[in-house]
């Protein structure tokens, strides 16, 4: 086994502005017309009812991140408490969820790069984006960290213009009937809506790099959710104020038309600039993340040990960037809708939130040391009442994926399939060479318990 460890480098601040650069997208400049041609003008309450799971994988993420502080600690987590598979499958799901989220961010980077350059290749603009952002990645964390930095400050400030201003110029006729498609419309959206706010337990994935983890990754998720939910909501509420909801629906440039309502000109042109960031942030965190994800998981065995080996000038997982940058542009040449994109990627989030349901009741038990000595502990009437709504949310919305997008959704359980099949195979290997994989779990998680001890020191 690998005993290489990332360096924490990151600190509160910038771990701040790396999760809000994740979850706050390019799909904010998009999905809300396509959803508000759904929902009509109560696009605002699909994202409000989305918001309902995000805090509670907030949470998750506070806990969890917390008490193990390692690289993917939410694939360590999974697997310790309940089964390797399941924590395997995490990962797994990780590597789908690049396959699906990075080409509707790389989608929406080049929709709005076609404000500048109308007859450009779409396809080219999203694979070009794609690997740039990987050459920054392979520079190390602190330059992503550093552009992360500059480029949420810029669109974050656009957005709070855009959103702020445009109430005192909402027409609220355009506002009635609030609900015109139905209120089963509104459920629907709030599938899509969700995948905006999925990025949240996105930072489990590079706790091993974050400072002082013990007190600063609850402090990340809950000033990160905040923020985001407010963004989101001012947002979704004022553009079907200044644009009829039909029209969104059609629009590829949502915002950017809201804007050209009342704000000069010159503000379409920012407001693109800003969504190019956007999807450029997240982008980036794809890449960080699951790249984070796929090292741990190689350390342990169960992905080849070539993807274990950190480059010896940025001492980080260079060979997992390459990998989840080629991922990303793989899935961009399947080209598809993205409202589909999110409805299936937002089945995998939600499937493992109901296995984190089940793993947080057990988690005193499971792991009592880390749960008694963690600076932060959710009591065990918030980790039940945490689990209830994961599970009983994730059912909800993976029903509704599945029954608006079958063949997608079939099509993404097979790819799970396969990954069972992976793992089974490969754990029969490992156990013929005499490696346990349990073995490998407890030192993450002494390594985990070592961490949190020197935070407190």
């Amino acid at each position: 086994m690998s005993n290489i460890r990332l360096q924490r480098k990151v600190g509160l601040a910038g771990a701040i502005f790396l999760m809000i650069g994740n979850v706050v997208g390019a799909s904010i400049f998009i999905l809300p017309g396509n959803l508000a041609g759904i929902a009509g003008p109560a696009v605002f309450i699909a994202y409000l009812i989305a918001i309902i799971p995000a805090f509670f994988n907030t949470l998750v993420a506070a806990q969890v991140g917390s008490i193990l502080p390692v690289s993917a600690s939410d694939y360590v987590f999974t697997s310790t408490v309940l089964h390797p598979l399941l924590g395997f499958l995490k990962v797994w799901a990780a590597m789908l969820g690049a396959l699906v989220g990075g080409p509707i961010l790389a989608y929406g980077f080049a929709d709005y790069f076609a404000f500048f350059l109308p007859n450009i290749s779409r396809v080219n603009i999203a694979l070009l984006i794609v690997v740039i952002i990987m050459i920054i990645n392979l520079l190390g964390i602190r330059s992503s960290v550093k552009m992360q930095m500059i480029m949420v400050s810029i669109f974050v400030s656009f957005l709070l213009i855009l959103s702020l201003g445009g109430l005192f110029y909402i027409d609220t006729d355009l506002l009635t009937p609030l609900a015109p498609m139905g209120w089963n419309a509104v459920l629907s959206a709030a599938v899509p809506a969700y995948f905006s706010y999925t990025g949240f337990t996105m930072l489990l994935s590079f706790t091993e790099e974050i400072k002082n983890p013990a007190r600063n990754i609850p402090l990340i998720t809950f000033y990160t959710f905040w923020i985001v939910a407010f963004i989101y909501t001012s947002v979704t509420f004022v553009v079907p104020g200044l644009i009829p909801w039909q029209e969104l629906g059609t629009m590829a440039a949502p915002l950017s038309a809201a804007a050209s309502i009342f704000l000069p000109d010159w503000y379409s042109t920012a407001i693109t600039i800003a969504a190019l960031l956007a999807a450029g942030t997240s982008i980036n965190m794809i890449i960080i993340t699951v790249s984070r994800s796929f090292f741990a998981v190689a350390r342990n065995k169960i992905f080849p040990e070539i993807f274990s080996r950190v480059s010896n000038r940025t001492g980080e997982p260079d060979t997992t960037i390459i990998l989840v940058a080629a991922i990303i542009l793989a899935g961009i040449a399947f080209q598809g809708n993205i409202a589909q994109y999110a409805s299936v990627s937002v089945i995998g989030w939600m499937l493992y939130g109901i296995i984190w349901g089940i793993a947080l009741v057990l988690l005193p038990k499971k792991l009592p040391v880390h749960y008694r000595n963690a600076q932060f502990k959710l009591s065990k009437v918030w980790l039940w009442i945490t689990a209830i709504v994961n599970i009983i949310v994730g059912v909800v919305f993976i029903f509704i994926a599945v029954r608006d997008n079958t063949a997608p959704a079939i099509g993404y359980f097979f790819l799970l399939f396969i990954g069972v099949i992976y793992y089974l195979l490969r754990r029969r290997k490992l156990a013929e060479e005499g490696v346990s994989l349990e073995a490998l779990l407890k030192n993450e998680t002494e390594e985990a318990t070592r961490a949190t001890q020197q935070a407190v020191l």
